[in-house]
């Protein structure tokens, strides 16, 4: 008998099984790879799509068209709903329990403030950098210029107040708060020269 041209058939088995492509290839028969069922979801998803706008319109190259510019659509607006929802979620839940007195947004301003000069005294900066952003959105409500919302987004705080001031105190904010660097004295101080151009003492 002439031996096997392909090799030990031993060998060929093992390289098939450690090939990636034998894992996403159907192991049953009739099973189909999780490539063929995305594959199949999308295409029943799109013949949902356009095939009641080709009976409508009649035109398939119209249809093809319309139908991308549908799905191009939807799915711009599920990533704006998503990134929305992601940037709430971290504002509010980012950093947990490594700023406990940013949680008094009952106090006034003044009472905000006072704290946030006292941990930037002691060289607690990202507290001071949280109070001094608390105090800014208190004092901005106390005048009557905005209504103080806790669930805002900084972003959704400069639409409200819409002030060059405020866009670069927000950003210093973010950055103090939740970027890599972290805060500084310098960071600090800078917020606390802005914060006074945003409030108008009392």
């Amino acid at each position: 008998m002439s031996p096997w041209p392909h090799g030990d058939p031993r060998e060929v088995v093992q390289r098939v099984l450690a090939d990636g492509r034998f894992g996403r290839a159907p192991q049953h028969p009739g099973e189909k790879s999780w490539i063929d069922v995305l594959y199949d979801a999308i295409r029943d998803l799109w013949h949902r799509l356009t095939d009641p706008l080709n009976h409508v319109a009649g035109n398939s190259w119209f249809t093809t068209v319309l139908g991308i510019i549908v799905l191009v659509t939807v799915i711009t607006l599920l990533t704006f709903v998503i990134v929305r929802f992601a940037a709430r979620f971290s504002w509010s839940g980012a950093r947990p329990g490594s700023a406990p007195a940013v949680t008094g947004f009952d106090a006034d301003a003044r009472t905000l403030l006072t704290r946030a000069l006292d941990a930037a005294a002691a060289g607690r900066h990202h507290e001071a950098a949280a109070l001094l952003w608390a105090s800014a959105l208190r004092a901005l409500d106390e005048a009557g210029r905005v209504r103080f919302d806790p669930a805002r987004t900084p972003g959704e705080w400069r639409r409200i107040v819409r002030d060059a001031n405020f866009d670069a105190f927000a950003r210093d904010a973010v950055v103090a708060l939740f970027g890599d660097r972290g805060a500084d004295a310098a960071l600090v101080a800078r917020m606390r020269e802005t914060y006074d151009r945003i409030v108008v003492p009392a």
